[in-house]
């Protein structure tokens, strides 16, 4: 037996260990029989690559080999890799890759690609073409062929499962691992016909049941800012100790000018999920509210506001798309990849959009809502960060550092608001929280990555007392009610007992795309 070979052989050993372990990794799939079917039916695909030519042996196996490692590295930071975690990889803007692959190191790319590079060689001198032996290569990948053929077929023509997401989930499941992945991957991303992306927008006609009263009673500018990854149980002005993370809002809370919810909690653990839940009637079960039902801009406007959606992160791609939807129904839009050829923002540098703020807060419409979408705190940290963060907490993490970092933002907001707005109420809370150093959206990261800061800065107290008896009375507070703090702003008329009656129960929608009781998450 020649080097070549037992090279080949060894490669495809490895493969298939790569390709059980990921396979298992596959959130809520454990029917290990299929798992080895596959392996058994892919081992023949290194022998037919090897067998194509120098060229196309280099360059096949490179790819493959390269998909298969990052899967692996995934499925490995994990645990279990949820439809939601693809999706969020799928969806990754530029910006954000390269923010994460310096979190990641310089070394370990480099290590990476040099070590895609160093097979790449091996891939050409061990390539041949030999006709016959790719014949029986190809041959051996039949039951592969017909198996993932079967599935699609299967799948495609099931008038039971309509939505793209649903097709792709289906195929993940049938076939775990690498296929399956990059087959969710390309399916999810091939959006034509998917509503989310209609244009013009067509507008709801719906009103959720649950709105059904109207006041004279509005606050005449609303302001929203959403977070981006922040751990309440970091922020200074919820008892952390270890840093002087949110100076700003700690003399605001001495102040009595705002109130801060102590037991607040996301409804998601994925931002592609969790922001939805605050500006449409989008919940972990009524998911196509977001498609039927009127949202929360579509309210404001029906009450004579002017909207506004400003925000550092972009709303296209299979990620983002959910919330990107919802901010092209405002007045005035601006995003990181939308409206933005002569504003200016950064992806993930929010203070570029404090010209814009402060620019839209000078519009003369009587009533206006604004929405404010910052970065936050998501990794990487790192960039997230300003030499004045660095130089008032030089001996913290830069997680607490990007926590300082919103703080000021939000009081650069609040000290504008005051100029230009008079009247204003103000809503900070974040998207979802985050295990430091991890990150979110992770099956079995337990609590962090759910723990968010929600403070209201409310001239009348009115809006705090909603907040604050609903954590009274549940012992907890859910981003589910903020959009009904949000509507009786707006001048929708509510009291304590609808919006109990219309949170029942403390309900989270996972990374896993399940339901669970927030006491029961995944740990």
């Amino acid at each position: 037996m020649s080097v070549r070979f037992y090279f080949i052989l060894f490669y495809s050993f490895f493969l298939s260990l790569m390709e059980f372990y990921i396979s298992n990794s596959t959130a809520g799939h454990r029917h290990y029989p299929h798992h080895v079917l596959l392996i058994v039916e892919m081992m023949p695909l290194p022998f037919l690559f090897f067998n194509c030519g120098k060229i196309a042996s280099s360059i096949v196996n490179s790819i493959f080999l390269f998909l298969i490692i990052v899967d692996s590295i995934v499925s490995y930071k994990c645990k279990e890799v949820t439809d939601e975690n693809i999706i969020a990889i799928f969806g990754t803007n530029n910006t954000e890759m390269l923010s994460m692959v310096y979190a990641v190191g310089l070394f370990p790319l480099f290590l990476f690609l040099f070590s895609i590079l160093f097979f790449s060689f091996l891939f050409y001198k061990f390539g041949r073409l030999n006709k016959n032996h790719a014949k029986l290569s190809l041959f051996l990948l039949i039951p592969l062929i017909v198996n993932i053929s079967f599935v699609l077929n299967k799948t495609l023509s099931d008038k039971k499962i309509t939505r793209t997401f649903d097709v792709a989930s289906q195929i993940r499941f049938e076939i775990p691992g690498i296929f399956g992945d990059m087959l969710f991957g390309i399916l999810i991303s091939l959006h034509s016909s998917d509503p989310l992306y209609a244009t013009p927008l067509i507008r709801h006609n719906i009103v959720d049941p649950s709105v059904n009263k109207k006041g004279d009673n509005k606050v005449h500018n609303v302001i929203f800012i959403m977070g981006e990854s922040s751990l309440a149980t970091h922020y200074g002005v919820y008892g952390y100790k270890i840093s002087n993370t949110t100076p700003v809002l700690d003399a605001y809370k001495k102040q009595g000018k705002i109130c801060v919810i102590k037991n607040s909690h996301s409804a998601a653990n994925m931002t592609r999920s969790s922001v939805p839940m605050t500006f449409s009637f989008f919940s972990p079960t009524k998911q196509n509210a977001l498609l039927t039902e009127k949202n929360i801009i579509e309210m404001a406007q029906d009450q004579n506001y002017k909207t506004f959606w400003i925000s550092s992160q972009d709303g296209t791609g299979a990620y983002a798309r959910n919330y990107g939807y919802i901010s092209e129904f405002s007045d005035y839009v601006v995003r990181g990849d939308l409206n933005n050829f002569e504003n200016g923002i950064n992806r993930a540098k929010d203070d570029t959009l404090l010209p814009i703020i402060k620019k839209k807060f000078a519009d003369p419409a009587a009533y206006k809502f604004y929405v404010i979408h910052i970065y936050g705190s998501h990794q990487n940290y790192d960039d997230k960060v300003t030499p004045q963060d660095i130089k008032e907490l030089p001996q913290s993490s830069t997680y607490d550092q990007s926590i300082h970092h919103t703080d000021r933002l939000i009081g650069q907001i609040i000290d504008m608001a005051k100029q230009e707005l008079g009247d204003f109420s103000l809503i900070y809370t974040s998207d979802h929280g985050e295990v430091v150093g991890v990150g979110h959206g992770i099956q079995f990261g337990g609590y962090d990555q759910y723990i968010v800061p929600f403070l209201i800065y409310d001239q009348t107290n009115e809006y705090c007392k909603i907040a604050e008896k609903f954590e009274e009375n549940r012992g907890y507070y859910s981003s589910l009610v903020n959009k009904y703090i949000i509507l009786s702003m707006l001048g929708y008329n509510f009291s304590e007992s609808d919006i109990e009656r219309f949170i029942p129960d403390d309900i989270i929608l996972h990374s896993d795309s399940k339901v669970y009781n927030y006491k029961s998450i995944p740990r």
